[in-house]
């Protein structure tokens, strides 16, 4: 991150929980992110619900707070705290949905905060399965032929055009959770219904 002296305290969202084989890259480049920041003079505050992560040590930051990680919880962090920027890359995929909330919902606006690295635009192309494929048309990058649904009757129809194998994925998802391979269609209404 380029220097940027009009910003004093800088906020991090922690990824939450950690589970066997997910998430840890992200405590550690959290924690990493909040130490460097420091080190440029830069106050830093920390959200982080799992309190058996580095970046809840308290030499991480020169805040860490140890809350559920919601939107509710957040607002109220930053009406304390008062960051004048959100580091949102550096909690996964929970730290990215939770900062577009936070930004969709006017939060961020409210209380004169920046999204830093990743704006609202370039997470909800990242993250939301129509605007990531106008995206990739309009940068004439390939991609798998895709539809994007809400409802059974949605698929029902995208089907008339597809064959099986298919891939679910659903948008704004933790660690592909909801995502699966349906070889049949009852596989993929099972799938699609979970996601």
């Amino acid at each position: 991150m380029p220097e940027r002296r009009d910003l004093k305290k800088l906020m991090i969202i922690g990824s939450g929980p950690i589970v066997i084989g997910q998430a840890a890259e992200f405590d550690f480049s959290g924690s990493q992110a909040s130490r460097s920041l420091r080190e440029q003079g830069y106050k830093t505050v920390v959200v982080n619900s799992n309190p058996a992560t580095i970046q809840t040590d308290q030499q991480i930051a020169d805040t860490v707070y140890i809350e559920p990680l919601t939107v509710e919880t957040l607002t109220k962090i930053i009406e304390i705290e008062r960051p004048e920027g959100l580091l949102p890359g550096f909690g996964g995929q929970t730290g990215l949905n939770l900062s577009f909330r936070l930004a969709a919902e006017g939060i961020l606006d409210r209380y004169g905060v920046e999204l830093l690295g990743s704006n609202r635009d370039t997470i909800e192309a990242a993250e939301n399965r129509d605007s990531f494929r106008s995206l990739m048309a309009k940068l004439q990058e390939p991609i798998p032929r895709s539809v994007a649904c809400h409802t059974i009757d949605q698929i029902r129809d995208a089907m008339t055009t597809m064959s099986y194998p298919v891939l679910v994925r659903p948008a704004y998802t933790l660690g592909g959770t909801g995502s699966g391979v349906a070889s049949s269609w009852q596989e993929l209404q099972e799938i699609a219904s979970t996601g």
